[in-house]
């Protein structure tokens, strides 16, 4: 058996475990939840997983975290070098997503964790999806396309809006993901004060 059969089942185990656990959070999930999902024993989980619920989580979450990671700096590298063109290509990269539910995770599931696997998948989330935004936004501001504010809080606002995003696409009425994509931007760079006439 070659290193991609292998692979092929822990994928599975992943690709399950990734509904489940951000559609429900860490503590509502069981391993025997997953493993019915995936149709195999509860035991056989420990094959890929030998530390159990935990160690699946952290490796379940990096993944998705990475996968961010990618699609974010794609975007930002192949818009125009304008800080407009890239909210436009990382949001519309959002928009097609699956819902992350970010800060959910943040607040309820990594305390839920050992403080080792806790601080290691702070740091992914850092690099995956905090420092590509961040480093935007301060590209930005040196090109002075915006007044200087400090990017941490930048980055956060943004991402706590993308995590916000499909929260309204389910309901009647919504507006389509083009004109919302829209508001964000002017939200961003115009802040709420009304147009001029």
């Amino acid at each position: 058996m070659d290193e991609q059969e292998k692979s092929a089942p822990k994928q599975r185990v992943l690709d399950v475990a990734e509904q489940l656990f951000i559609q429900r959070g860490y503590a509502a999930v069981k391993l025997h939840d997953i493993a019915q999902a995936v149709g195999v024993r509860q035991a056989s989980l420990y094959y890929h997983f030998p530390e159990g619920k935990e160690q699946l989580f952290v490796a379940m979450a990096t993944r998705v975290f990475r996968r961010h990671q990618i699609g974010i700096q794609m975007a930002i590298e192949q818009a125009k070098p304008t800080l407009a063109a890239q909210l436009q290509a990382v949001i519309e990269w959002f928009a097609e997503q699956p819902p992350l539910h970010l800060l959910g995770m943040i607040h309820a599931d990594m305390p839920a964790l050992s403080a080792g696997h806790a601080a290691a998948l702070y740091q992914v989330v850092y690099q995956s999806m905090f420092a590509p935004v961040r480093q935007m936004f301060s590209a930005a501001q040196a090109r002075n396309e915006i007044r200087m504010l400090h990017p941490d809080l930048l980055t956060g606002s943004f991402l706590s809006l993308m995590d916000g995003f499909h929260y309204g696409q389910s309901r009647p009425g919504a507006p389509p993901k083009a004109v919302i994509i829209d508001e964000i931007i002017t939200l961003l760079l115009d802040g709420l004060h009304p147009r001029p006439n």
